[in-house]
């Protein structure tokens, strides 16, 4: 579950890296698969993960598809990378006559890279030949996680840590499920089950940060030094894992201390540029510094990286806004409604630029008011909407009160279109 702290203005963002489940092999890292799946006994036969004897051909073909997946990590997936990553792991099962569980999970994997989604039909396969393969029934629960199947990814991640009880990642992802639960301490549990078994297995750290820093936020705040001492641990282990910096930002932006936080993420940004979340942050943290061309660099990343993120677009507008480029902006606004016509934030931003940025005519400021009652109906009575209803909204007596001590009244958004129009009108 991604945690979002979105002003509408697009002024803050902060975006919980992580929550919608840690992958069963990171982008960023080497992943190294020979260590637990295809194994020497003795010094002699070559062995699969459940037992099964690997010929000679097909160690051949798995040593030098492994090769070439760890060439592609450290110099970048493109689609035909992927494609041909895949291919030779195919290659690897066919000459085992299709009957090597890895292999299907390593043709997943490298498709994954590119966001192939052909890459569950292997993933299917390597559970075909091996019902209690955990990567695999892993990364199938994560597809559930992420459609928002959340009961069928909870049944999935739980029996992969039933069938295979060393399934670090198994028991990861259950604590994230259990965490976007309220279920704390069943998560926490977990996540030491995990670094019981892999003391450096960097997602649990990441997790384990971020259940402290949920804990900080509901009012806890010895939780947040504890959320920092994970991230230092983590940092220690790898100093490149990117997503531990996010976390990090994250909990330094709940304490106040922006500059840090905008440092962290710049961190993670720089240690990787296809981290959606960190983009998102830097982003939110440089538009409220008004640095609104390193915003706009960001949250078009961002845009590219999740062409469908509404909140990425309506941040990219709002750095475009900034920048003064009100059309792009406006094209942006216009954008996330097609997305998402539900949500109220776009309305918002369009209404604010047409009544602080366009020719402050009459019939951009009613265009305006169009806008913010199209803001106020979608927003509801909702909590998060509150302040910025307010803004909009608030209506104050014409003549104020002369009362000693009577609390000044700031007219709203709307009272002030009626004020500019009227005024217009009657000068003509």
């Amino acid at each position: 579950m991604r945690i979002h702290s979105v002003a509408l203005m697009g002024m803050a963002f902060v975006v919980a890296c992580g929550g919608g489940g840690e992958s069963t092999g990171s982008s960023r890292t080497t992943a190294a698969p020979a260590a637990d799946v295809a194994r020497t006994v003795g010094g002699e036969a070559i062995m699969t993960a459940d037992g099964s004897a690997v010929s000679k051909k097909a160690h051949s073909k798995w040593e030098s598809a492994l090769d070439d997946f760890e060439a592609n990590e450290k110099s970048g997936w493109t689609s035909a990378k992927c494609s041909s990553s895949a291919k030779s792991f195919e290659r690897v099962s066919d000459a085992q006559g299709g009957g090597f569980a890895e292999a299907h999970y390593m043709a997943g994997l490298a498709l994954s890279r590119c966001g192939d989604s052909g890459a569950y039909d292997h993933y299917e396969r390597a559970l075909k030949v091996d019902s209690k393969f955990c990567k695999a029934r892993v990364a199938l629960g994560l597809r559930d996680l992420e459609n928002g199947r959340t009961r069928d990814a909870k049944s999935a991640f739980e029996r992969s840590i039933k069938d295979d009880p060393q399934c670090t990642s198994g028991y990861t992802n259950l604590a994230i499920v259990q965490r976007s639960e309220g279920n704390n301490a069943e998560a926490l549990k977990n996540l030491r089950r995990a670094l019981a078994i892999e003391s450096d297995y960097l997602a649990a750290f990441n997790q384990m940060a971020l259940l402290h820093y949920d804990r900080g936020r509901a009012g806890k705040p010895a939780e947040l030094d504890l959320a920092e001492v994970v991230c230092r641990q983590a940092q220690m282990l790898d100093a490149d894992y990117a997503p531990i910096y996010n976390t990090w930002g994250l909990i330094k932006v709940f304490k106040g201390d922006v500059i840090s936080a905008l440092r962290y993420f710049q961190k993670a940004i720089t240690l990787d540029p296809d981290l959606f979340e960190a983009q998102m942050n830097f982003g939110g943290v440089t538009i409220s510094f008004r640095g609104y061309q390193d915003a706009r660099k960001a949250f078009a990343t961002a845009v590219a990286l999740e062409p469908e993120s509404y909140d990425a677009v309506v941040g990219l507008g709002t750095a475009l806004r900034g920048l003064g480029q009100f059309g792009e902006a406006q094209r942006q606004y216009e954008r996330a409604k097609q997305i998402d016509g539900g949500r109220p934030e776009a309305y918002f931003n369009l209404g604010v630029l047409y009544q602080d940025y366009m020719s402050g005519s009459v019939a951009d400021l009613k265009q305006a008011k169009g806008f913010f009652n199209e803001f106020l109906r979608r927003a509801g009575n909702r909590a998060e909407f509150r302040s910025s209803v307010k803004d909009v909204s608030t209506r104050c007596a014409q003549k104020p009160s002369k009362k000693r001590g009577a609390p000044r009244c700031r007219p709203g958004r709307m009272q002030n279109i009626d004020i500019s129009i009227e005024a217009m009108q009657v000068a003509g």
